[in-house]
């Protein structure tokens, strides 16, 4: 029945009616919602699709395309000293580390490497960030805060120099960390971040971590690479407090670890007074992002 009515429309209307779109039904092939790359985890912002790799991995396009995107180091550890965040490069607002505005992503597979923060230490042992790659960026590991009368490592951000006397590491994609004075009970230094670097340590009070930089590309305000701060040799003192962007604060207590960088943002491991009881704070692991307009990604 249903049939002859469709055929005497059509009858009716010249055909127009039989022209009409030709909706799904079953056994019908339903066009694939989404973009032509795999990998990572997906989600939407204002017509936009973002992939974020928070462990390493690969992209696999099935056609190039334009994107913005944010490539950031893992976090040195803290040692007394504060480390240094992970380096920081983006086509996001300013860009940094030579990049344009928009960044061009190649058909076929991209291996994805997300940089391991360092490792916390119980024994004055300086660990620094792992890199994180994609493409042809390159976002460098932050520098381990120092040791005693030791300078900074460098690094992406350079970590804070030790408790007795030195200077900042040298951030070659953030800043340098602080530097320190020496005198009782000897403050080491904070770590520097991408937006500042590191405080000094002075006398009893440690150097507090540099602030890092806001970024919108996953579709809301998120500060990365913020350095560590930095603790006294002998505690008591005034510990100093991690930068904004995932820097982990020191702990001058002599009573308990240091916090760690937060993974994901790339952040300075915190410095800790009476190191070989407690530990400093890791480096915070870092992060690669990278957003287009929906369909072509």
């Amino acid at each position: 029945m249903i049939a002859r009515v469709l055929l005497l429309l059509a009858l009716l209307t010249g055909g127009a009616f039989a022209q009409g779109p030709i909706l799904p039904g079953p056994g019908l092939p339903v066009a694939a919602v989404g973009g032509s790359c795999t990998g990572g985890s997906r989600s939407t912002s204002g017509g936009d699709t973002i992939i974020t790799f928070t462990a390493s991995g690969t992209l696999t396009c099935s056609a190039g395309f334009t994107a913005n995107v944010l490539v950031v180091g893992g976090g040195g550890n803290g040692t007394v000293a504060g480390g240094g965040a992970g380096g920081y490069c983006t086509t996001e607002g300013t860009p940094t580390c030579g990049l344009g505005a928009t960044f061009s992503v190649s058909s076929g597979s991209t291996s994805v490497t997300v940089g391991a923060g360092g490792a916390a230490s119980q024994t004055n042992v300086q660990n620094d960030g792992a890199a994180s790659v994609f493409s042809s960026i390159t976002a460098n590991g932050g520098g381990a805060g120092g040791v005693a009368f030791g300078n900074g490592n460098n690094g992406g951000s350079g970590g804070g120099a030790g408790q007795i006397a030195g200077s900042g590491g040298i951030g070659s994609q953030g800043n340098n960390g602080g530097a320190s004075s020496g005198g009782s009970p000897f403050a080491a230094s904070g770590g520097g971040g991408a937006g500042a670097t590191g405080g000094n340590g002075v006398g009893s009070v440690g150097g507090n971590g540099g602030n890092g930089v806001s970024n919108s590309i996953s579709g809301s305000a998120v500060t990365y690479a913020g350095g560590g701060g930095g603790a006294t040799q002998a505690g008591g003192g005034t510990a100093g407090s991690g930068g904004t962007g995932g820097g982990g604060a020191a702990n001058d207590s002599g009573a308990a670890n240091a916090t760690g960088g937060t993974d994901g943002l790339g952040g300075g491991g915190g410095g800790v007074t009476n190191l070989n009881a407690f530990f400093s704070g890791k480096g915070g692991d870092g992060v690669v992002i990278i957003r287009c307009t929906t369909g072509n990604c």
